[in-house]
């Protein structure tokens, strides 16, 4: 086979870094100062394919109890592609695979008994219907589906109006939204709270790893505050991915919940990004941990204009 991998390291972080920024489908999810925050929860396994001493392909990757997975300190992973990249998908499966099998024993000290890899959302990319395809085709099994929303911005979307029925009677009046990196407000006031209430969870990123994070992606993560005078009323922390907006955390004040003021949010957040030219919003899944679909934020985001689709995660066992 022509094709080459090897494990990263961190002497050719910036061949990474500068992959990434030219690949097919790529975000600043996989540049190294955005996986390493947290670098010491993962044993770091990522790989580099070459073709010709070329790079074209790079997948972020940990092992834990001898499981390969496509790396879970992110919301996604799988092969992030040049376009050279793009025409050898199935000669790059059948070396993953036998990486796997025979060579990562010998790299790593690990016999990997199985490898699980999270695709990112058929909609974010073509590219990622045919990765799907491939991994079928080569004996993977789905082992998870999310039910995933989004919304195409280069496309007529429709609000229900019962979202929109706060323009009409006054309910949205005197609203403010902020726009701005400064998130402690949010985090302290409204997220954290709400999530320690309502679900007695909390934020995957602390405050201080979301400022951080902000810090090196100031283009990428950024945070809608909604006020009435001074009370913050809700907010969204988007991640910009290119052409795509995320959707990353959401909360509302228990005044906000009143008013729909997460609605609000979203709905003018759409409008601004539609007119900025991006393609697609992503509302994320509406799964509770066991799997089962919240219907109420379900019915929640198609009432603003999104449509479901299944976000699959793979896995093979050797």
């Amino acid at each position: 086979m022509d094709i080459k991998v090897q494990k990263y390291h961190p002497s050719i972080e910036t061949e990474w870094n500068q992959f990434i920024k030219t690949s097919v489908a790529g975000t600043f999810l996989f540049h190294r100062d955005f996986m390493d925050y947290h670098k010491e929860r993962f044993e770091d396994h990522s790989l580099m394919f070459y073709k010709e001493n070329q790079l074209i392909c790079c997948m972020p990757a940990h092992i834990k109890s001898q499981v390969f997975y496509s790396h879970r300190g992110l919301s996604y992973g799988g092969w992030i592609l040049s376009e050279i990249g793009t025409e050898n998908m199935h000669l790059l499966m059948e070396v993953f695979l036998e990486y796997i099998k025979d060579a990562i024993f010998s790299v790593s000290g690990s016999l990997i008994v199985k490898a699980e890899v999270q695709l990112p959302p058929l909609s974010y990319h073509k590219l990622h219907q045919e990765m799907a395809h491939i991994f079928k085709e080569k004996g993977f099994r789905v082992n998870r589906i999310l039910d995933n929303l989004f919304v195409k911005l280069d496309q007529k979307y429709r609000v229900s109006s019962k979202k929109t029925r706060g323009y009409r009677n006054g309910k949205f009046a005197g609203l403010k939204i902020e726009r701005s990196n400064d998130f402690k407000r949010f985090w302290e006031q409204v997220l954290v709270p709400q999530l320690r209430a309502r679900y007695a969870s909390q934020p995957v990123h602390s405050l201080d790893e979301i400022e951080l994070l902000a810090s090196k992606f100031p283009e990428n993560i950024v945070q809608h505050n909604l006020y009435r005078e001074d009370q913050l009323l809700a907010g969204i922390t988007f991640f910009i991915k290119n052409d795509i907006v995320k959707s990353q955390y959401t909360a509302s004040s228990s005044l906000g919940l009143k008013i729909n003021a997460v609605g609000y949010l979203y709905m003018e957040a759409m409008k601004e990004f539609q007119e900025k030219g991006f393609l697609l919003m992503d509302y994320g899944s509406v799964n509770e941990p066991d799997g089962s679909v919240n219907k109420g934020l379900l019915r929640f985001k198609k009432e603003l204009g999104c449509e479901k689709e299944e976000w699959k995660r793979w896995e093979i066992e050797f």
